[in-house]
């Protein structure tokens, strides 16, 4: 019992612009009864060519004596044995399907065992086109005579669409001006930036978020109640401090709450300080008064006619108030 030829592949060998080949590579894979490869031997194979369906009219029928390699390969052009049936040239590919039946000899002779049928999925092109030899003023040799139903090219350029031998249609009525799935202008992503408290698209568009309690500053929660208020005046090196209603700003911590600094008797204080009559050597042999402050500051007195640090201020006194008639000074203070 012999069985079992295996279809590889079919294709064209070769493509003339001048004249299409009459004939086409086909190679299959050969098998005995118990599924062994036929190697390195002689093999008789029939080919034929049915249209319309696997048991179609046989309309080309050869027949081929072949020898297989060491794979179990044989390899022949179809249009080239041994003629039974029909003429390979009069086949027209055009008016399919047509289906390839296999039936093979594993001996070698006419003794044919058929094997399968398949489908020419692919219709042999380089003998399918031959018909474009007889194109002449669009007047086509193909299954019918009607030089209104034969195949043209299809150009875009732009939003015009035309045809070779036809019309154009003019498509941007439909099209949305966007390269994308659909046509419809009113579903394209835009971008959207955000001013203050204002919502933006880039087609055009905004939205006013004010009324909306979003909260704008970029901290780690979305509550506009909680958000620190910066006061309107401070000092340098002053910290903000909740005095129960609202952020302030004042001295650091173990800052003095007051100040007092000692002055010459009859002496102005500095603005925003009071003075306290004193007239009286309280530290040393000048009388002096004092001034006073609620206001945190610091005082430091230096020799009479030196500069004080940058961002402190200068209080003159030039009167050795603190160790008696020996050296004059001046004030320096800052205040929180």
């Amino acid at each position: 019992m012999r069985k079992n030829l295996l279809l590889i592949f079919v294709f064209v060998s070769s493509i003339s612009m001048a004249q299409s080949p009459e004939k086409f590579t086909y190679q299959c894979v050969i098998r005995d009864a118990a599924e062994n490869l036929i190697q390195n031997s002689n093999v008789g194979i029939q080919i034929s060519i049915r249209r319309d369906s696997p048991s179609g009219p046989i309309i080309f029928q050869e027949q081929h004596n072949d020898s297989t390699n060491q794979n179990g390969l044989a390899a022949l052009e179809i249009g080239s044995g041994t003629v039974i049936i029909g003429t390979f040239s009069s086949i027209d590919w055009g008016n399919g399907p047509y289906f390839i039946e296999t039936s093979t000899d594993p001996l070698g002779g006419t003794n044919f065992t058929i094997t399968g049928v398949s489908q020419f999925l692919s219709v042999p092109y380089a003998l399918y086109s031959k018909t474009a030899e007889n194109v002449s003023n669009d007047q086509v040799d193909d299954a019918d005579n009607n030089p209104t139903n034969e195949i043209q090219d299809i150009a875009l350029n732009g939003a015009d669409l035309s045809i070779t031998n036809g019309s154009t249609i003019d498509l941007s009525v439909l099209q949305d001006g966007v390269n994308d799935a659909d046509s419809d202008p009113n579903n394209e992503i835009q971008s959207i930036s955000l001013s203050n408290d204002t919502l933006y698209m880039s087609d055009g568009g905004q939205v006013f978020l004010g009324d909306y309690g979003i909260d704008l500053v970029d901290d780690a929660d979305n509550d506009t109640t909680n958000e620190i208020e910066l006061p309107s005046n401070a000092n340098a090196g002053d910290l903000l401090q909740y005095d129960g209603n609202s952020w302030v700003s004042a001295p650091p911590m173990g800052s003095p709450a007051g100040a007092i600094m000692y002055i010459y008797d009859g002496q102005s204080c500095p603005s925003g300080w009071s003075t306290q009559q004193i007239n009286v050597a309280v530290l040393g042999g000048v009388p002096v008064d004092a001034c006073y402050t609620d206001t945190p500051c610091i005082v430091m007195y230096v020799y009479d006619g030196q500069t004080c640090p940058t961002g402190w201020s200068l209080q003159p006194i030039g009167a050795p108030v603190t160790n008696g008639n020996s050296t004059p000074v001046d004030a320096c203070y800052k205040c929180y």
